[in-house]
């Protein structure tokens, strides 16, 4: 077996077939060729630095059918510098591909009331003396009825922001609306050395702002990796309703991820390594009705603010003053584990006695926390009618709990785990296997695994059969080389390279099923394969002689987390690849 490299930008360009491919080779064409293009239109930039002294404004996108498509002639060969920067206004379907921006003192990606904007496999690494931030998705100012929605910011790097102003700024419609942009997908980003900390306004990632936080963002941050993110109390703060973090890393960063404003986030499978940074958090969550499911903290330094799970108190109920800080309501912390932090659990903190309206109605229930030092819970003020079911806790050194329930509250036993691939799972033996209370609430454990019913009390459920899914995220799956090139193991002669055989699929993303279409050469023996991001085999969809002009084929996703996945057909006259994105 050997591994090939996928050149995945190849297929982007073959979508584009209606338009033209018009190469650039000086900052005056290309700021023509991008305010001029037409549908279909490819932009190839040639290695190069490049200085528009401006706004590349685009005024005219693509279509679904007929996309644009901007991108460096080989990846990270061209550099924005000076004062370049991207204007796109009111446009669709545009992606912005493959280049290095080290542009100053500007926003290098300004998206307004723009859908089915894609921008990719970038490096930003922008030059700052103010404060600024370098990409914004928003609506205009002074058109309440130009939404934005829909766009893609993916397998990018950003690094080194040392001034206030955020990575990425999900904003939307202002007065009097204030509707946040939608449907956004934030994914397989490398986040880094952001820093040092300053009091607000130094996020990594905001989604949303006070004022439009009651309005639904259907946000989704996934699959994304932070380090050394150290710049605000909030790596990321979420400031809508109705968003997805989910399968994000974060390692030696100070803060938290913190679900600021806004109601009914879920938060799943993200993984918080401290690795021996002062302040390094969890989550911490104000409002209504959010879901904390299957997440692992190990390590983690912080307390009070940044503890790895932090419910404090809230400053205001409900009402329009929106700066404040809401009480928390019906949120549901489910199967996570904690282990080796500080503190872990605190619960009502009153900010030197500003806050003075305790949680309320939260269950906490399936969770898993190992360690010594402090109480395993702190409770700094009483929350109301709080539930606590099935939880595991166990302090190592003899200790407190913190809190003193029965058994079928909060069982204090060694959950016997074990380490395995960096992480501590159940071993064989564990007392958590089979312990938790059955919920409807989530069906895979941290791995992507199915849960069992019972399941098991943690993050991890006991599985040694199905293939791991999801897992901590390094350098090498996430920023612009983990999605081009992409490894494959499936043998020799990998590249999509058989004429005879043509993959379709609509839409993409995707949500939970899909319809696969396949051209082929008639009576040719093929199979069908989906793989993981990391070319793992998981399943063959079909086998067979093909003898139709088209083959459907309906691939159903469910027991699969989101993702990048890759259909792969084999023949032996050669093979192709298509790669698709499911939403779950």
């Amino acid at each position: 077996m050997k591994l090939i490299h996928i050149i995945i930008s190849l297929l982007l360009l073959s979508m584009n077939l209606l338009g033209n491919i018009i190469n650039v080779n000086n900052a005056e064409d290309l700021e023509i060729a991008a305010e001029t293009a037409s549908p279909g239109d490819t932009i190839i930039v040639a290695t190069g630095i490049y200085d528009t002294e401006g706004s590349i404004t685009m005024i005219s996108g693509g279509t679904e059918t007929a996309p644009i498509l901007i991108k460096a002639a080989e990846l990270g060969s061209v550099e924005l510098t000076g004062e370049t920067y991207f204007d796109l206004r009111q446009i669709a379907f545009v992606t912005i591909q493959g280049f290095i921006f080290t542009s100053t003192d500007v926003t290098a990606i300004k998206s307004q009331a723009s859908n089915h904007i894609r921008i990719t496999q970038n490096v930003f690494r922008l030059r700052e003396t103010e404060s600024r931030k370098w990409i914004v998705i928003q609506g205009i100012w002074d058109n309440p009825n130009a939404p934005s929605h829909h766009n893609r910011i993916d397998h990018n790097l950003f690094e080194d922001k040392h001034l206030p102003g955020n990575f990425i700024t999900i904003d939307g419609q202002a007065d009097p609306v204030y509707q946040s942009s939608q449907y956004d997908l934030i994914d397989h980003n490398h986040f880094r050395n952001i820093g040092p900390r300053v009091q607000n306004e130094m996020e990594a990632v905001r989604i949303g702002w006070s004022e439009m936080s009651m309005s639904s963002g259907f946000t989704t941050l996934e699959y994304n990796l932070f380090e050394d993110c150290d710049g605000d109390p909030e790596i990321v703060s979420v400031k809508t309703c109705d968003n997805i973090v989910r399968y994000n890393t974060f390692r030696s960063s100070q803060g938290t991820l913190s679900l600021r404003h806004g109601n009914r986030s879920t938060v799943q499978g993200n993984f918080f390594f401290g690795e021996g940074k002062p302040g390094s958090g969890g989550l911490r969550v104000y409002g209504d009705d959010h879901v904390l499911v299957n997440n692992y903290f190990h390590g983690l330094l912080g307390t009070t603010w940044d503890a790895p799970i932090t419910l404090t108190n809230g400053d205001y109920d409900s009402g329009t003053s929106y700066s404040n800080h809401f009480r928390i309501n019906r949120a549901l912390v489910l199967n996570n584990t904690l282990v080796e932090n500080t503190h872990n659990i605190e619960i009502g903190f009153t900010n030197n006695g500003n806050y003075d309206r305790p949680p309320r109605d939260v269950i906490m229930k399936n969770n898993l926390v190992y360690g010594g030092g402090d109480d395993l819970i702190i409770i700094h003020t009483e929350p109301i009618n709080m539930t606590w079911m099935t939880n595991l806790m166990y302090h190592k050194t003899g200790g407190n709990i913190g809190l003193s329930l029965p058994s079928n509250q909060i069982l204090s036993v060694d959950p016997d785990l074990e380490l395995v691939d960096g992480l501590y799972r159940l071993s064989s033996v564990s007392p958590a296997i089979n312990s938790g209370t059955p919920t409807t609430a989530i069906s895979i454990d941290m791995d992507g695994q199915p849960r069992s019913t019972p399941s098991d009390i943690g993050a991890d459920e006991y599985n040694i059969i199905d293939p791991i899914l999801t897992y901590p995220l390094t350098a090498s799956d996430v920023g612009p080389q983990a999605l081009d090139p992409v490894a494959i193991d499936l043998g020799s002669n990998m590249l999509p390279q058989a004429p005879t055989v043509q993959i379709s699929q609509y839409p993409n993303p995707f949500n939970s099923q899909t319809i696969l279409s396949i051209a082929a050469i008639s009576h040719e023996t093929m199979s069908v394969h989906l793989l993981d991001i990391r070319g793992r085999y998981l399943k063959e969809i079909w086998h067979g002689v093909f003898s139709q002009d088209e083959l459907k084929l309906n691939l159903d996703m469910n027991i699969y987390p989101s993702g990048q996945y890759f259909v792969v057909v084999r023949t032996k006259m050669g093979n192709s690849i298509k790669a698709i994105h499911h939403l779950k």
